[in-house]
């Protein structure tokens, strides 16, 4: 059986939520906003649905909740209405991320330079981390919107947020949030976080892919992205996708009941997938251990071996890992923008555990990257003395 350790694109949707789902698929397809009891038998479960959402994200009953077709989509509707919220009627137009932030905050930031924006793009430190000092220094009286990665997925790396907090509210700026990597897998007081957005995708959560949402602080005007009626309080317009909606909430509560077995179980089998490697491969080298890391996320080095090989090679035995591409940056790349050698960099490998993994699976895995990686190390060798005599 494959062995899936790629949780942080996308994760195996649970049993729960698929149930919970279906029906509203077949019998149950009425609009809750319908003038009739098709739709209105919907409202109790609509109802229900978003009490679990609320308590799962720590929000209050005056904060806003958007149903999003995902992370992506709910990244977009932040900038795009600061951008007619802020920008337009303040002339506030520059928009700050970091150089390890996601696709989607790059690119939307990057689609409003055309009309007059500029996108600054702040450097990270050598883990990956924007510091609040090197925010302040990019800050100008026009900074309209701040949107970082409270995680990256694929090294694990909690960003630090009290100053850069309390530097926003100082500042009066807003603040957005991916917690797409972060939701049910980290411990925290979402009193003491006093963000003015928050996104994320729903499938990490183990929901069907199509889902996301977007949390919109008390007081905060958020336009919707998709214009056209009065849906989900006029945030965004289209039927709202009751089946998406259910097994949304159900994963979420999902997730929440099991949060601790994630920071847990996961994060031993997540140890004991990282030291098993080196000491059976002692070339490889953990990175960012020193840090804040999410609990199962995890990117390996492996010196004098390309990434692209070693991934090619697992996938081959049935070990499925990441290195990059899609809404991620490369982990070369963003490794290389951490200071690492460029070499060095393009020999990581990114690995990413759930709920669902097993001690059998991490331990199969083990000895499949071990192998893979002796085996690359040994052509290395081969195809370098070749060179070397030539």
């Amino acid at each position: 059986m494959p062995i899936y350790l790629d949780n942080s694109t996308t994760s195996r949707p649970s049993d729960l939520s698929i149930s919970q789902m279906m029906p509203y698929l077949t019998d149950r397809w009425g609009l809750p906003s319908a003038p009739h009891q098709k739709g209105q038998e919907l409202y109790p479960v609509l109802k229900e649905c978003y009490k679990i959402l609320y308590a799962f994200l720590g929000a209050q009953e005056a904060d806003q909740f958007v149903l999003t077709s995902s992370g992506a989509e709910a990244v977009n509707q932040v900038i795009s209405s600061v951008y007619r919220d802020v920008t337009l009627p303040s002339g506030k137009n520059q928009f700050l991320t970091s150089n390890a932030d996601e696709a989607p905050a790059l690119m939307a930031m990057a689609r409003l330079e055309p009309l007059g924006c500029v996108a600054k793009i702040i450097e990270s430190n050598q883990y990956g981390i924007v510091t609040a000092e090197a925010l302040a220094e990019a800050i100008s009286p026009r900074t309209a919107l701040i949107s970082l990665s409270w995680a990256n997925g694929l090294t694990g790396v909690v960003q630090p947020l009290g100053e850069i907090i309390a530097l926003c509210k100082q500042r009066d700026i807003r603040l957005h949030l991916d917690a797409t990597h972060v939701l049910g897998k980290l411990f925290y007081e979402f009193d003491e976080l006093s963000v003015d957005f928050m996104t994320f995708n729903g499938d990490q959560l183990h929901a069907p892919k199509g889902t996301g949402g977007l949390y919109i602080k008390q007081g905060i005007k958020c336009s919707p992205l998709i214009a056209g009626g009065s849906d989900q309080a006029g945030l965004r317009a289209g039927g709202l996708n009751m089946a998406s909606l259910v097994a949304l909430a159900y994963a979420a509560k999902e997730t929440l009941e099991c949060r601790d077995l994630l920071c847990t179980e996961t994060a031993r089998l997540k140890h004991k997938l990282e030291t098993g490697i080196v000491k059976a491969y002692p070339q490889a080298r953990i990175c960012f251990k020193e840090c804040e890391r999410l609990p199962h996320c995890t990117t390996l080095l492996f010196p004098g071996i390309a990434n692209e090989a070693l991934l090619f090679n697992l996938n081959r035995k049935g070990v499925y890992a990441n290195i990059g591409g899609g809404n991620f940056q490369q982990l070369g790349l963003l490794l290389s923008a951490c200071g690492l050698e460029e070499n060095l960099a393009y020999s990581a490998v990114s690995f990413s555990l759930s709920r669902y993994t097993t001690e059998e699976e991490i331990d199969r895995a083990i000895e499949l990257v071990v192998e893979s990686a002796w085996q690359l190390n040994r052509t290395s060798y081969k195809l370098f003395e070749t060179e070397r005599k030539i």
